[in-house]
């Protein structure tokens, strides 16, 4: 407003405490900073209590404040409808809404994002942030739904879903692109999340997945068993791996032997390098403290 690209006007009336009728109107016009609207507000009311207060009467009318000197003067006079070139319509007749009109338009309205959203967050447990992305952006929150109710089993956990929606699908696909429209369906989705939170599949390799689904299209469980990316778990496969990177990174494991937990970093890498990123990151971790005896 101080930069003059917004003009704001303010309407004024006043009337006697305890009275019951409404008082005449002003209209001050053209003001264009928070400042000039305060003053030029308390300046109108003080101009309407004085007349009042001497038995006079206030005119309907526009008005403008003077920011330099404080004073208001009148632009124009506008006591009745035909002052501001109203007129009836003709062919439009008297309606009275009744109950059941007022039902159906409610039926007819979709969910606004506010509700969505708390319905998100109340009835899936979506954190606040999830929620309201998905609801605000109905697109993803259409897509979400509909890779929820696609029947994976095992179903994925609704957060993880939506995190793998929000995160990961919508940094592979174009500015502002509709998921529906992409190559990914929901119900690929959906597995693909399911595969990942059953520990299936690692997160890594199910990342390639998904940028497989992206490019391609398909059905994630044939890609992971396609291109070997099933999830090692345990077993003694595993354990010679994490071996191998705890004998090529001493270092790391001496820090970690002092109490130093966050110098495993070099290790997982050496074993997910190995696995081609199909070893359970969990998994390895608890071999590394197991063959370090930590």
């Amino acid at each position: 407003m101080e930069e003059g690209s917004l003009r704001c006007d303010a309407n004024i009336s006043v009337r006697p405490a305890g009275s019951k009728e409404m008082g005449t109107k002003t209209e001050l016009k053209n003001m264009n900073s928070f400042r000039f609207i305060e003053r030029g507000i308390r300046a109108e009311i003080k101009r309407q209590e004085e007349i009042l207060g001497s038995d006079g009467r206030v005119i309907q009318e526009t008005l403008h404040f003077d920011p330099g000197t404080g004073r208001i003067t009148t632009l124009r006079s506008k006591e009745q409808a035909h002052d501001y070139r109203y007129f009836p319509e003709p062919d439009l007749v008297p309606v009275t809404v009744s109950e059941e009109m007022l039902e159906t338009a409610r039926a007819a309205m979709p969910e606004l994002p506010v509700a969505r959203a708390e319905r998100f967050q109340g009835a899936m447990g979506l954190t606040p942030e999830s929620a309201r992305l998905l609801a605000f952006r109905a697109e993803l929150g259409d897509y979400f739904e509909l890779a929820l109710g696609a029947g994976a089993d095992p179903a994925p956990p609704a957060q993880a879903l939506a995190n793998w929606i929000t995160v990961d699908l919508i940094a592979r696909l174009g500015d502002g692109e509709d998921p529906a429209g992409s190559r990914v369906t929901p119900a690929a989705m959906a597995t693909l999340c399911a595969a990942a939170s059953s520990k299936r599949v690692s997160v890594g390799a199910a990342r390639q997945v998904l940028d497989r689904l992206v490019a391609e299209g398909g059905d994630p469980l044939a890609i992971i068993q396609a291109e070997g990316l099933e999830a090692i778990g345990g077993g003694d496969e595993l354990a010679g791996v994490v071996a191998a990177a705890i004998a090529a990174n001493e270092a790391a494991a001496e820090k970690i032997r002092a109490g130093n937990a966050k110098a495993i970093g070099p290790i997982v890498g050496y074993v997910m390098r190995e696995t081609n990123g199909r070893a359970d990151g969990g998994e390895v971790t608890r071999l590394v403290h197991e063959q370090l005896g930590v």
